[in-house]
C-alpha cells in the first residue's frame, strides 16, 4: 500500500513536467498560450473544451484565483438558446449567453474558489451549447455552429511555498521550486554528525537518494549542500549517529545511550525521524546504532504518515512485481488512475511516463488502451486517436455497443522511442489520447450531453520488448549502476566536505533518474572502508592522487585524467571495465578537487547537461558556463525511420566497366567450356 501511494504521488510529478506549463504566477495574469494552450475551437450544438493547469509540487494557492476567458463565436447563433459555462474540478461556476454583443470580443471573468486547495492542479472545462434556430431538428454539424476560446485568455493564481506540515508533507517541504516560482527556496543543507563516520555517510547516501526522488516528483534537478553545523534560515536535514547536534528538536532527546521521545526511551535498534516546528523546515534522521540510522533513512524513500515524530522499527517493504521489470507496465503500476472525460465533442488527455534508459526497444512494442464508453455514442463518428512523443500512432473507431472494457491496440515505432538523431537516449514517453464523442440526434429530440463519456482504465498497459543497451553509455545514467544490489559510491579516504557533497549529490542524481521502483538506494563509502569486495555496481570519485581505486581503473586503454592547471574547474566522466568483476562496468568521475567532482556529478543530475552526454567518456569544464565535450562517439544509433536510404537498382550498384567485364568474362568462359566439350566428343 505504501508503494502504491508513492507511485500515485509520482505520476503527479510527471503531469507537472509535460504540457501545459505549471502555473506559478504570483499576482500576474498568465496567458493560456504561455501555459500551453493556444486558440481552441468548439464546434457543433454541444461541445466541451478541456484544460488542465498543474500546480508545481511545493506550492499552494494563497487566495482565490481569477479566470478571464476571451472568446469569439458565430454571429448567427441564437442568443436566447446559446450559452457558455465554466466548470472547475467538476463544479459549475458561471455562465454567459452568446449574443451579438460578445460575438467579436467576448469576455467572461470568473472567480475560482481555490483557497486551501491542495490538489495537483486545476481541471477546467469550458462548455458550449450553440443553436442557430428554435427548430428541434436543427443540423448538428452545421459549420456556423462554432466558438473560439482565445489563447489570450488569462489565469491569475496567487501561490506561495509550502512552509509548514508534518512528515507526510516532507516532499512538498524540501522539493525544489521551479525558477519561475514567486519565491525562492534554498536547497537543503545536509549536516552529518559525525561528519565522515561510515554509518552517517551510508545513511546520508540514502537520504540524498530520497532528495533526488523528491526533485523528480517536482520535475526539477536536485541540489544539495553539506555543512558542519546547522545553518540559520536554510532548510536542513541532519543525519545523526548517536548524540544530537545543537538545535531545538522538540520532544526528542539523547540520554547518552538512546533517544527519548516525550521522556520515553526508545529501543536502541529503533531509528528516529523528527520534523522540527520551525521555518525553514528542519528534518532529523537519527539512530543509536548504524542499523537503526539506516532504517530511519530508508523510511524517507516511502510515503510517511502525518506526524512530526516517528520511530522506525524495520526497513520498508520491498517492491513486489515492480513496473517495467518484465518489459511491461500497467498504468496502475505507474501511478495513473482512471481518466474520464464527459461531454460531446473532442477531448484530449496528456500523460507523461519515464521509461528505463537502459533499454533498446525491439520491434513489437505496443500500447493497449482499455476504454469504457457510454453505450449511446454514435459508433460511426466516435473515435480514439493516439500520439506518442508527438508522433501520430493511429486512430480507431470507438466500439460502443456495450459497457464492457474494450481494448484498443496500437503498434509503436520502437526505433523512434530509443534515441534522437544526435544519439541521445530517450527517457520519456509522452502520451496524448484524443477522444471524439458524438451523440445521435434521433427524432429531433434534445440530447443530454453528459450522456457522452469515456473512461481510460488503469489496466491499460505498455508492452515494450527490449534488449539491454550498452551499459557504458553515459547518456543512459544510471543504467551502469542498475542492479538488485545497492550501488556503492566510493569517495577518497578521509574526504573533505566538498568531496562528501559530490558523493551525496551523485546519490541524489541516482534518485532523480531512477525509473525502476525496486532500485535500492546507493551506499556512500570511502576507499579505505570498502574492503576486498569490489563486485556489484560501483562509482569511484577522485583522481589517482586522492582515490587509490582510480589508479586501478586507469589502464593503458583508459587514459588518466588530464587538466589545465588554474584554467578552469574540470572533470572527466568515464565508464570503464571493472578489473574486479567480469562483464561489469565502473563509473569513474575524476577531478583534482571536490569542486571538480561536484561539476562532474552536476552533468549527471541536471537534465540539460545529461542530454548532451553520450558515449563512454566526456570532459566537463567550467569558467562562466559549463561545457560538455563527449570524447567518444554516440553509442545509441539514430532512428532508422528518420534516416531514410535511397534504394538503388541492382545493376546501378556496379560501375559500367564491371558489368561489361563480367559479360565478356562469362562469354569467354562459355566459349572455353564449349571448345573443351567438342574436343572431348571427338
Amino acid at each position: 500500500m505504501i508503494v502504491w501511494r508513492w507511485w500515485m504521488v509520482s505520476i503527479l510529478a510527471f503531469w507537472s513536467i509535460c504540457l501545459p506549463a505549471p502555473v506559478v504566477a504570483q499576482g500576474t495574469a498568465l496567458r493560456f498560450a504561455d501555459l500551453g494552450y493556444g486558440d481552441r475551437t468548439a464546434r457543433g450544438i454541444d461541445a466541451v473544451l478541456d484544460y488542465y493547469f498543474p500546480i508545481p509540487l511545493g506550492l499552494q494557492p494563497a487566495s482565490d484565483g481569477v479566470l478571464t476567458l476571451r472568446f469569439t463565436h458565430s454571429s448567427l447563433l441564437k442568443p436566447d438558446r446559446s450559452t457558455l459555462s465554466v466548470a472547475l474540478n467538476g463544479q459549475s461556476l458561471a455562465s454567459i449567453r452568446l449574443t451579438a454583443d460578445n460575438a467579436e470580443n467576448g469576455q467572461l471573468t470568473v472567480s475560482l474558489p481555490i483557497t486551501g486547495f491542495n490538489g495537483p492542479g486545476l481541471f477546467l472545462q469550458v462548455q458550449f451549447h450553440m443553436r442557430l434556430t428554435d427548430d428541434p431538428c436543427e443540423e448538428v454539424q452545421n459549420p456556423a455552429l462554432w466558438a473560439v476560446v482565445s489563447g489570450d485568455s488569462t489565469l491569475r493564481l496567487d501561490v506561495q511555498p509550502v512552509t509548514v506540515g508534518t512528515l507526510a508533507n516532507v516532499t512538498a517541504l524540501f522539493a525544489p521550486l521551479p525558477l519561475s516560482a514567486p519565491a525562492t527556496r534554498l536547497p537543503p543543507t545536509m549536516v552529518l554528525s559525525p561528519p565522515t563516520d561510515p554509518a552517517t555517510l551510508n545513511a546520508a547516501g540514502t537520504v540524498a537518494f530520497a532528495v533526488g526522488r523528491w526533485a523528480a516528483l517536482a520535475g526539477q534537478d536536485p541540489v544539495i549542500n553539506v555543512a558542519e553545523t546547522i545553518p540559520p534560515q536554510v532548510p536542513a536535514i541532519v543525519v545523526a549517529y548517536g548524540a544530537l547536534p545543537d538545535g531545538d528538536w522538540g520532544t526528542v532527546r539523547w540520554n547518552g545511550n538512546t533517544y527519548e521521545v516525550d521522556g520515553v526511551p526508545l529501543p536502541v535498534d529503533h531509528g528516529v525521524l523528527a520534523l522540527a516546528l520551525v521555518t525553514p523546515p528542519r528534518l532529523l534522521v537519527a539512530g543509536a546504532t548504524p542499523t537503526a540510522l539506516t532504517y530511519a533513512a530508508q523510511a524517507l524513500t516511502h510515503v510517511l504518515p502525518a506526524a512530526s515524530v516517528l520511530a522506525v522499527t524495520q526497513p520498508p517493504p520491498t517492491t513486489v512485481a515492480a513496473a517495467w521489470r518484465e518489459g511491461a507496465a500497467s498504468f496502475a503500476q505507474l501511478g495513473v488512475e482512471r481518466r474520464q472525460v464527459v461531454g460531446a465533442g473532442e477531448h484530449r488527455i496528456d500523460i507523461a511516463f519515464e521509461r528505463p534508459p537502459a533499454w533498446d526497444l525491439r520491434v513489437g512494442a505496443t500500447l493497449e488502451l482499455h476504454v469504457v464508453t457510454a453505450a449511446g455514442l454514435m459508433p460511426d463518428s466516435s473515435w480514439l486517436a493516439v500520439a506518442v512523443n508527438g508522433i501520430t500512432i493511429g486512430s480507431q473507431r470507438l466500439r460502443v455497443n456495450s459497457t464492457a472494457i474494450e481494448r484498443y491496440r496500437f503498434e509503436l515505432p520502437a526505433d523512434l522511442l530509443n534515441s534522437d538523431l544526435n544519439g541521445t537516449p530517450l527517457r520519456r514517453i509522452d502520451l496524448q489520447v484524443r477522444l471524439y464523442l458524438d451523440l445521435p440526434n434521433i427524432g429531433c429530440e434534445e440530447v443530454d450531453t453528459t450522456a457522452a463519456w469515456a473512461i481510460i482504465e488503469p489496466t491499460s498497459v505498455w508492452r515494450l520488448p527490449n534488449d539491454p543497451a550498452a551499459s557504458d553509455d553515459l547518456g543512459r545514467f544510471p543504467a551502469m549502476l542498475d542492479s538488485e544490489q545497492p550501488a556503492r559510491l566510493i569517495l577518497p579516504p578521509q574526504p573533505d566536505l566538498s568531496e562528501v557533497q559530490a558523493g551525496l549529490e551523485l546519490g541524489a542524481a541516482i534518485g532523480r533518474w531512477r525509473v525502476l521502483p525496486d532500485l535500492p538506494p546507493p551506499m556512500v563509502l570511502t576507499a579505505d572502508t570498502l574492503g576486498d569486495d569490489r563486485g556489484g555496481p560501483l562509482a569511484v570519485l577522485g583522481d589517482r592522487n586522492r582515490n587509490p581505486l582510480a589508479t586501478a581503473l586507469n589502464s593503458p586503454t583508459n587514459p588518466p585524467f588530464v587538466y589545465q592547471p588554474g584554467r578552469s574547474t574540470q572533470a572527466t566522466l568515464s565508464v570503464v571495465r571493472s578489473p574486479w568483476q567480469a562483464q561489469a562496468r565502473v563509473l569513474l568521475i575524476e577531478a583534482t578537487d571536490g569542486k571538480g567532482l561536484q561539476l562532474g556529478v552536476r552533468s549527471l543530475r541536471e537534465r540539460d547537461l545529461l542530454q548532451v552526454l553520450r558515449g563512454s567518456q566526456a570532459q566537463i569544464s567550467s569558467d562562466l558556463d559549463i561545457t560538455v565535450v563527449p570524447l567518444t562517439t554516440p553509442l545509441a544509433p539514430p532512428p532508422q525511420t528518420l534516416t531514410p536510404k535511397i534504394e538503388v537498382a541492382l545493376l546501378e550498384r556496379f560501375p559500367v566497366w564491371q558489368v561489361i567485364g563480367a559479360i565478356v568474362f562469362i562469354a569467354l568462359l562459355a566459349t572455353a567450356i564449349l571448345v573443351i566439350r567438342i574436343r572431348w566428343w571427338r
